[in-house]
């Protein structure tokens, strides 16, 4: 028969998820949504012209 010492300490708490690993769980989803995004068109970065670059000649 197992006998339970009634001054043993109590079990340990559960370790709680660390702050630095709730902030990097949370930069990983802001980024997959942002890519997400930007391949639905819907992003916050708007395409940039087409000629934006590109020298026009002078008309004469």
């Amino acid at each position: 028969m197992a006998t339970v010492n009634p001054n043993s300490a109590p079990p340990p708490p559960k370790k709680k998820t660390s702050t630095l690993k709730k902030v990097l769980y949370v930069i990983i989803l802001l980024v997959a949504l942002s890519i997400l995004l930007q391949i639905l068109g819907v992003g916050v970065v708007s395409k940039r012209e087409n000629d934006t670059l590109i020298e026009q000649p002078h008309a004469e």
